[in-house]
């Protein structure tokens, strides 16, 4: 009966259980971890590294000669002593000065070197760091002519309500207004009038001591020398681009924007090595032109607001903002095409990135200058101050401002092109606290709201109130002509003539 009965699945072999093979995991041996390993077999390793130990310290014994008990000592054992003497683990080992001293010199060099690396990503990332802000001063003053004063530092945020602004970080100035020797120009101008008087009355030498005058006006002084212009950007861009490409897009017929673009893009490219790599570094890393298209979702929430809250009439402004936007990246994609595989582009950034940043910093900071020297410029350190319409304006000097024909600086031909800022508000000066801000007027009354926040992404105070011009509440009277009088031809009376009333013509009327 055993022999005829059936499986009970047709499918599977009656000898499938015998015939098929066992796991390989009943096999195979239980895992151990590696400290389990360690400790089953510590005794052998110990035994090995203890001979290991033990050789290497005999032979650095033997070598040095220390367990040399006869008098004479061979030549190849002297020479292996000073060979193994001469090793830096020999000298550190018996505690020599100069070894211990030129490990902390190695040390010390690279712990600096990599602060210095963090601090560079700190500073490309912050350029707001006052570190960022002394290295663009030390740049500037260094140029004959140039003067940032000591006690100006970023203000993070900016009082004026701007995400960063430049105010006094000291009080030092402020103090010197009421302490220090006066400097303004009426004071300057009477001391030089006492010294050449008293040079005319005096033929002996010295003349009097001339006073320092530490209450200084001026806040910050750019020279030409340190000023983004056209002049330069041709003279470094010309010879980078071929004779062909010239004759095509010739670049001597660009704006004076345009060339700033270029140039700006390709100073960027240079990096460390280019001589306006201060002036780069405090630039943000992304634009607060309004077209920027990365900052559109924020630029679309500042319409909304100057629209509700301030009641400035912002219809169409969207539409306004996508057309400068299309506009502008028409310009990026052209200098790309033409100019862009010959000027230098960081590595991180694509050569149409690198332009379309230097047009929004073009756009939002060129500042009108004369033609003799490039009617627009970048102007370092001068560029990042926030804008206040009752403080004063920006000052070219031409070369020719006298004391003593009013204005504040005795000026000379080198002094042709240097932009000027000093701190005054409501056309007097102002002494600034510290904590208090720089401001100037950007001099731009022909600019409509419109125009404001496309170019620098804001709309000022006095642009955000609408208006509308009221017709005069008084009559108007005729043009008022003077009066000769024959006795007396050479003097001239202001009359007005006999004009008639609005009560007199209602009365007419009636």
């Amino acid at each position: 009966m055993g022999k005829n009965k059936k499986p009970k699945n047709s499918n599977e072999s009656p000898t499938k259980s015998s015939l098929s093979p066992i796991p390989d995991d009943e096999h195979r041996a239980p895992t151990i971890t590696l400290r389990q390993w360690l400790a089953q077999d510590r005794r052998a390793y110990i035994w090995v590294c203890g001979c290991i130990l033990t050789g290497l310290l005999f032979g650095f014994l033997v070598g040095t000669g220390w367990l040399e008990f006869s008098a004479e000592i061979k030549p190849w054992r002297q020479e292996l002593a000073n060979r193994l003497r001469s090793t830096t683990s020999f000298r550190l080992l018996s505690f020599e000065t100069d070894a211990w001293e030129e490990v902390q010199y190695r040390i010390g060099y690279w712990v600096a070197r990599m602060q210095r690396d963090m601090e560079v990503e700190l500073y490309a990332s912050n350029p707001a760091h006052p570190r960022v802000f002394a290295v663009l001063r030390e740049a500037i003053v260094r140029e004959p002519g140039g003067f940032v004063h000591p006690d100006l530092g970023f203000l993070v945020p900016a009082p004026s309500g701007a995400a960063r602004g430049i105010g006094m970080v000291r009080n030092g100035w402020h103090e010197c207004q009421k302490q220090c020797l006066p400097g303004r120009a009426e004071e300057k101008e009477r001391v030089k009038k006492e010294r050449l008087a008293y040079k005319a009355n005096n033929e002996t030498y010295p003349l009097p001591t001339e006073p320092i005058f530490k209450q200084e006006e001026i806040l910050v002084r750019v020279p030409l020398n340190y000023q983004m212009t056209r002049a330069k950007a041709l003279e470094v861009l010309l010879p980078l681009i071929p004779a062909e490409v010239q004759v095509k897009a010739g670049m001597s017929e660009l704006d004076d924007a345009i060339i700033l673009v270029l140039f700006l893009a390709h100073e960027r490219g240079v990096g460390r090595y280019s001589r306006w790599m201060p002036y780069i570094a405090s630039l943000p890393p992304e634009p607060s032109c309004g077209y920027s298209r990365n900052l559109r979702p924020y630029m679309l929430d500042a319409l909304a607001v100057l629209r509700e809250e301030l009641d400035v009439p912002t219809e169409g402004w969207s539409e306004e903002l996508s057309r400068a936007t299309a506009y502008a990246e028409t310009i990026v994609e052209a200098l790309a095409k033409d100019y862009g595989p010959y000027i230098q582009t960081p590595s991180d950034k694509s050569v149409a990135d690198n332009i379309a940043w230097a047009l929004c910093q073009v756009a939002s900071r060129a500042t009108a200058g004369s033609e003799k020297h490039g009617t627009l410029r970048l102007i370092p350190m001068i560029d990042q101050i926030n804008h206040d319409e009752s403080a004063a304006g920006f000052i070219e000097l031409t070369g020719r401002e006298r004391i003593e024909n009013g204005h504040f600086i005795d000026a000379t031909e080198d002094d042709s092109g240097t932009f000027v800022v000093r701190s005054f508000r409501h056309g007097r000066r102002k002494a600034l606290k510290v904590g208090q801000e720089l401001l100037a007027n950007y001099n731009v009354p022909h600019y409509s709201p419109l125009d404001w926040f496309v170019s620098l992404g804001f709309v000022p105070p006095e642009k955000q109130t609408p208006w509308e011009m009221i017709e005069p509440v008084l009559p108007r009277i005729k043009k008022v002509r003077p009066r000769y009088d024959e006795t007396h031809p050479e003097e001239v009376d202001i009359v007005q003539e006999n004009v008639p009333s609005v009560t007199q013509g209602f009365h007419t009327e009636l």
